[in-house]
């Protein structure tokens, strides 16, 4: 796994950072059957993000989706009969209550409104709380931490000071399984602002203990420091507690022990924000693919088109993404502006074919070495930067590298026949293709 880990590496890398020349990728088929052992829904495999307050999408709109992702206050403002009618409309949705417990606000609206964050961070009203001050972190000159604007950091490591015999840490444990848990609307929790390191931290340094001395990151964060201590406990304890919950958490969390169920990369893959493709994918490939999550692992990738969704960018930045999480097994959740407006691709559904268009994939579960070796059997690389992979239905093709790529296939495939880009989606029966750089493509076996 070590060489095969390193040999992705290397090659992603390679793929992004030397632009290369248009060229034929011949593309053989698999040269026996490989026998499909459906696991989990089809693919696409589609997610919601919405985290908006004010007004949830239509219940069949949301029932559309594999894994809806919804702020855990609406299981306070939501009627009951919202969440039973989606799982009556799809019975193998996957519902994630959004948690954070790391950003403390300043204020909060109604408590009928915010029944669980008044809880969590003890409001008596709009603008006053009894959350203990010593369970913010804090610098020994008195400076608060922030991670995220108007808002406070909360200290989850293990030497935190207790208050009523609790560190913040356990405090939030608690939280999450009597108050968000114990709702049974649920299947999961996305423990958002859950990593190795909080990145957006305004200070580097801070009182961990409130003993009057600062600690430098370096003695924060990392194995074996009260970050980690503080995180990893509080993750053994959910999962003691609420064994049959699916927890997820963000893609800088470290898997330890099967304690989550997966990761969630936000923004996955995309340039404009100054994530890199190759090393988003990289994550991806190999964190889905190992057995350090508990099995059988759900990993989601979230992103969102600031720009015209349906323009021709847009839909290039799409099919990017999709089929780069199509080369593992997670869920793609394609947003708008924002994440309280949804997005529909017509990827998403081939074009009016149906959920789940795309059938089982022939590899199941491909590992590292197999993805960045050359294209055999349903999976692999059929160039530089240039990775296929197949399904009962169609494939897959998703360029990582800058320049186009004309791939040539040993039989016909047949394009999608969609209305939001004609062009690419013509319904056309092919045998040659080619793929613009940083850009993806979905075939359908004719």
């Amino acid at each position: 796994m070590v060489a095969a880990f390193v040999g992705i590496v290397t090659f992603l890398a390679a793929g992004c950072s030397t632009p290369q020349p248009a060229e034929v990728a011949a593309a053989a088929e698999p040269v026996r059957t490989v026998a499909v052992t459906p696991s989990g829904p089809a693919y696409p495999r589609t997610a919601v993000y919405f985290l908006e307050h004010e007004e949830l999408p239509t219940v069949e709109t949301l029932a559309r989706h594999d894994v809806v992702v919804l702020d855990s206050e609406w299981d306070n403002r939501a009627p009951r009969s919202f969440f039973a009618r989606m799982r009556q409309l799809n019975p193998d949705i996957v519902l994630l209550a959004y948690v954070n417990v790391i950003d403390q606000p300043p204020e909060l609206g109604s408590s009928d409104r915010w029944a669980d964050r008044y809880a969590l961070w003890q409001f008596t009203g709009p603008t006053a709380s009894r959350f203990p001050e010593r369970w913010l972190a804090r610098s020994s000159d008195g400076s608060y931490v922030s991670e995220y604007p108007s808002t406070l950091m909360a200290n989850l490591t293990d030497r935190a000071p207790r208050v009523n015999g609790q560190t913040f840490a356990e405090y939030a444990t608690d939280w999450i399984v009597d108050q968000v848990w114990s709702t049974g609307v649920w299947d999961g929790v996305f423990l958002d602002v859950w990593g190795d390191r909080i990145y957006g931290a305004t200070l580097d340094e801070w009182d961990v203990d409130r003993d009057g001395v600062d600690e430098p990151a370096s003695t924060i964060y990392g194995v074996g420091n009260p970050w980690e201590r503080g995180v990893n406990r509080a993750e053994r304890a959910l999962r003691e507690r609420i064994p049959e919950a699916i927890l997820v958490a963000n893609a800088d969390r470290t898997l330890r022990a099967r304690q989550l169920d997966g990761r969630v990369w936000e923004n996955f893959a995309d340039p404009e924000v100054d994530r890199d493709p190759a090393y988003d994918l990289r994550g991806y490939l190999t964190a889905s693919a190992q057995g350090a999550h508990r099995l059988p692992g759900l990993t989601l990738t979230i992103n969102k088109e600031t720009g015209n969704p349906l323009s021709e960018e847009g839909q290039r930045r799409a099919r990017f993404f999709l089929t780069a999480t199509l080369l593992q097994n997670g869920y793609w959740a394609p947003m708008g502006d924002d994440y309280g407006e949804l997005v529909h691709y017509d990827e998403l559904d081939g074009g009016g074919l149906g959920t789940g268009y795309l059938g089982h994939p022939l590899v199941p579960d491909p590992t590292p070495a197999q993805l960045q070796a050359p294209y055999s059997e349903g999976v692999g690389r059929l160039a530089e930067g240039l990775f296929r992979r197949d399904f009962e239905h169609g494939i897959v093709l998703h360029n990582l590298s800058d320049e186009s790529r004309r791939v040539s296939l040993a039989r016909p495939y047949q394009r999608l026949s969609g209305s939001q880009d004609p062009v690419t989606n013509n319904g056309r029966v092919v045998q040659t293709v080619t793929i613009a750089g940083r850009d993806g493509l979905i075939l359908l076996r004719n």
